[in-house]
């Protein structure tokens, strides 16, 4: 007998008992599956279990979120899947939660109609023209043909899978989170011996379209100035490529401490609107200096200092390193913003609250709360 048809098989008849379960009243266990961007299928796992045996990377907050999620959804009988393909659909995914991630060109899956939710790390839509003009031009002009890149991309999926909406599925935005960082008790800001840090990679040479190359060179421009101008504090960069289980060369460990060290820290853009750098900044306190922050729910709040370009980032530099009760507010607000926007049990909340048909959605309703904002499509 075919493979396929027992996997098929083996999938219909633990669906028919889930659901069955589900109508008679009994309590059924969640099922949590992850769908990595080099695997072939969903993985089932349990997220506690499954967490030790994760390298410092991105999949480490959302399954952590997972993990949340169950504690909050306890014995619900629902199933929740952690992906990375947007196009990819396997059939465990029927009715699923899904958590989309790793997307960074705005497109709607085209499984949208045969889930119960998706919530999606990267946008949903490109930031509003306007919005884009302000900037500079060598970083606009670059955002504005990705954009037009990303549109031939909608276009062409349009026609090779039809519509994705059915007007029903809701699909929510939620934040990249964090890559490389690892724990950490992070000390008070004041006692903190490097005025500034940037680890990332810098500006390659030649010309290139992408964003974060324009916007690098300003940054690389900008520090250089900043130390001519202050060299009685300790400005580092360093400039290192990413690579699995570390942050720009650097170990998980020595990324974490360069940035819990640092009073100010830079996220410039990378290629499009996010960067994990700003996450992992405020969420060991650091103070943010970024460039403007795309109009999505989670940033609302966000303290961190925003430039309009980088040749002000002398100027903004002194005005924080010479104003210490700033630093130390900005630096709580963050820490806080942290803990009750972006955590794990804070965006874990937030999925348990708009999952349709789940407890805590049917509380919210039921308290007259509005669960259908943050980027509901």
């Amino acid at each position: 007998m075919p493979l396929w048809f027992l996997t098929a098989f083996s999938f219909s008849c633990a669906c028919a008992a889930h659901f069955a379960g589900r109508r008679a009243g009994y309590t059924v266990k969640n099922r949590f599956f992850i769908w990595g961007p080099l695997e072939a299928r969903p993985v089932e796992i349990v997220p506690g279990e499954y967490l030790p045996q994760l390298q410092p990377c991105d999949s480490r907050y959302f399954v952590r979120i997972l993990q949340h999620v169950d504690e909050l959804l306890a014995d619900e009988g629902m199933t929740l899947v952690l992906t990375w393909p947007v196009d990819a659909f396997h059939p465990v995914m029927k009715d699923a939660i899904v958590l989309l991630v790793g997307d960074e060109r705005y497109q709607i899956p085209s499984y949208l109609h045969q889930v119960r939710a998706i919530f999606k790390s990267g946008g949903l839509r490109p930031n509003p023209i306007g919005q884009t003009w302000r900037l500079p031009l060598p970083i606009a002009s670059r955002c504005l043909l990705r954009d037009a890149r990303n549109a031939c991309i909608r276009f062409r999926r349009l026609l090779e899978y039809g519509p994705t909406g059915n007007g029903t599925t809701p699909l929510y935005e939620i934040p990249l989170g964090y890559y490389a960082l690892v724990e950490c008790d992070p000390p008070p800001i004041e006692q903190r011996p490097v005025a500034v840090f940037f680890g990332g990679s810098l500006a390659a040479r030649g010309w290139s379209l992408r964003p974060s190359v324009a916007a690098r060179r300003q940054m690389t421009a900008a520090l250089a100035a900043a130390r001519r101008e202050m060299p009685q504090y300790r400005i580092e960069s360093v400039s290192q490529h990413r690579t699995p289980g570390s942050a720009f060369g650097l170990g998980p460990e020595a990324y974490t401490q360069a940035l819990a060290n640092a009073r100010v820290a830079l996220a410039p853009r990378g290629n499009f609107d996010e960067t994990y750098r700003l996450i992992e900044a405020a969420r060991l306190g650091c103070v943010v200096v970024s460039e403007p922050l795309p109009p999505r729910w989670y940033y609302q709040g966000c303290p961190a200092v925003i430039l309009e370009k980088w040749s002000e980032l002398p100027g903004i530099l002194k005005g924080l390193l010479n104003d210490p009760e700033r630093l130390q507010d900005l630096s709580a607000r963050g820490r806080q913003w942290w803990d009750s926007t972006i955590s794990e049990p804070s965006i874990a909340k937030f999925i348990a609250e708009r999952i349709p048909g789940s407890r805590r959605s049917t509380e919210v309703a039921a308290n007259g709360r509005d669960n259908t904002c943050a980027g509901h499509d």
